[in-house]
């Protein structure tokens, strides 16, 4: 099966995004399919996947920023962080005036740094922090850099508020709500969540999991030049694809990149490579 691409898909609450790629290889019938961006069970919206050879580019998507919107409960607070775990604490709320919690939102945007949830994919000597806390074992989690680099609020009905926040690789909102409650000096956990943007991918652009078949499927493979639009590229003559096939360094006239998408000339992508000194040298092959 030579078609590879990424399909853009919408993905429900209530399954892994583990379930999507098993879905999906059972609808493509092809065994090398991976996701991009991991949705927690209970959180729907955009999850790129993977097909074929395009599995080869999952964290040059994976690192892109990301929009999700957000319903968050105050009065309570759970081990996971959001409304699929255990209640740790609860306590009555008095009603906020909107723009009490507007005022927090200075406070969000310059958060620098952020320690994961406990109950997250982060390893800790070779085992996932999720595993751990199941266990109960003690978990230490040193915080990572994020950006925070927007955030709104859209509603607020007591003790519900829902916000949308763009934010950078590595944040986790389910702690970002926690913190949002932390600054109101409350308590609160993630309720809904859903990522409706990866750098320019928007959700709209998607297809619900329930709505793919073995018969449209290829309608909905997007090309890795279409993934990726900001990214920079170069196009190839005929005669130079083979020696980008075989590996060889070529001499071009274009300035240093570490990364440049190779195209054919049906505007194609065909690879990656760099350029150093106008010494085009091949990066990675997809034909």
């Amino acid at each position: 099966m030579n078609e590879f691409g990424i399909i853009l898909i919408d993905k429900p609450a209530g399954i892994t995004s583990f379930d999507v790629v098993k879905n999906i290889r059972k609808i493509t019938n092809i065994r090398k399919v991976g996701h991009t961006g991991t949705l927690d069970p209970f959180a729907s919206g955009l999850l790129p996947v993977c097909i074929g050879k395009a599995t080869r580019i999952a964290d040059k998507l994976s690192s892109k920023d990301k929009e999700y919107i957000v319903t968050m409960k105050l009065g309570i607070k759970t081990n996971t962080g959001d409304k699929t775990g255990k209640i740790i604490e609860e306590k009555e709320i008095p009603e906020f005036k909107t723009n009490e919690l507007k005022q927090i939102i200075p406070d969000i945007l310059i958060i620098s740094e952020q320690i994961p949830p406990k109950f997250s994919a982060v390893k800790i000597n070779g085992k996932r922090a999720y595993e751990l806390a199941r266990k109960d074992e003690k978990i230490s989690l040193k915080a990572r850099p994020i950006k925070i680099l927007n955030f709104e609020i859209l509603k607020y009905k007591h003790p519900f508020i829902s916000y949308k926040t763009k934010v950078s690789k590595g944040t986790y909102i389910r702690a970002l709500s926690e913190t949002f409650a932390e600054k109101l000096g409350e308590i609160a956990t993630t309720w809904e969540l859903r990522r409706t943007k990866i750098g320019k991918l928007d959700v709209h652009n998607s297809i619900k999991l329930e709505e793919l078949t073995q018969e449209n499927w290829k309608n909905y493979l997007h090309s890795i030049a279409y993934i990726l639009p900001d990214f920079p590229r170069i196009n190839l003559k005929k005669e130079e694809i083979e020696s980008f096939q075989n590996g060889r360094f070529l001499t071009v006239t274009e300035t240093n990149q570490n990364e440049i998408m190779v195209l054919d000339e049906e505007k194609k992508c065909i690879g990656f490579a760099e350029i150093q000194n106008n010494i085009f040298k091949p990066k990675m092959v997809l034909i």
